[in-house]
């Protein structure tokens, strides 16, 4: 994906994230994406749930050539139906579900022959929307030190492997000015705006790199 794909997703990311009543970067910790609240109208329901309401087999759901078995979006009379699969155990990895199925709706994808592209962006998107580049950069400018998976996933909701494919797309991606949403996310989880972060500026009078 190239750098404009990628900072498209992220800044969606960032918008529905200032969207929500976030005060606190801890607020990551606990966050449940089926309470998110979003621009249209989107309903959640387990593979099991709708197997039950509507009489299809559970086994519709089992995987396919170019679809995950773990979620799927429905476009009915202008509302979304996401269903994810109930058996999944892990939280993080069901947050990671939900996230890639929000973000399929957030970019526009509903309605469209869903590709490899578009895998990737919603993948781009759920990463972004779990762990947002700008928090992050705060992060280790405050701590003094870069992250690793290990304390990544110890403030955001991402498992071990999403959060080492986190931070690799993270230290390759080119510095960029923040946007201001992106400033204005950092005021909801921190209350402030850093002088410098690592040599980037956050001032009011002034966006440097990101």
């Amino acid at each position: 994906m190239n750098v404009t794909a990628l900072r498209r997703c992220e800044l969606c990311a960032v918008d529905l994230l200032c969207r929500q009543h976030f005060t606190s970067i801890y607020d990551f910790g606990h966050m449940d994406l089926r309470r998110f609240r979003l621009p249209v109208h989107v309903t959640f329901e387990s593979f099991s749930g709708y197997a039950g309401k509507t009489g299809v087999p559970r086994s519709l759901f089992a995987p396919r050539p170019g679809r995950s078995a773990e979620g799927l979006t429905l476009r009915r009379d202008g509302d979304f139906l996401i269903l994810y699969d109930d058996l999944v155990l892990s939280e993080r990895r069901l947050s990671f579900t939900l996230a890639h199925e929000i973000g399929h709706i957030m970019l526009g994808h509903i309605g469209e022959e869903v590709g490899a592209r578009q895998e990737q962006e919603a993948g781009a998107f759920a990463a972004a929307l779990l762990c947002p580049a700008v928090a992050l950069r705060y992060l280790e400018h405050r701590d003094g030190t870069l992250y690793t998976p290990e304390q990544l996933t110890a403030v955001f909701p991402l498992s071990a492997g999403a959060a080492a494919c986190r931070l690799q797309t993270l230290r390759a991606s080119p510095p960029v000015p923040p946007a201001d949403s992106e400033i204005n996310l950092l005021l909801c989880l921190f209350g402030r705006i850093p002088d410098t972060t690592s040599g980037t500026s956050f001032s009011a009078g002034r966006k440097e790199v990101l």
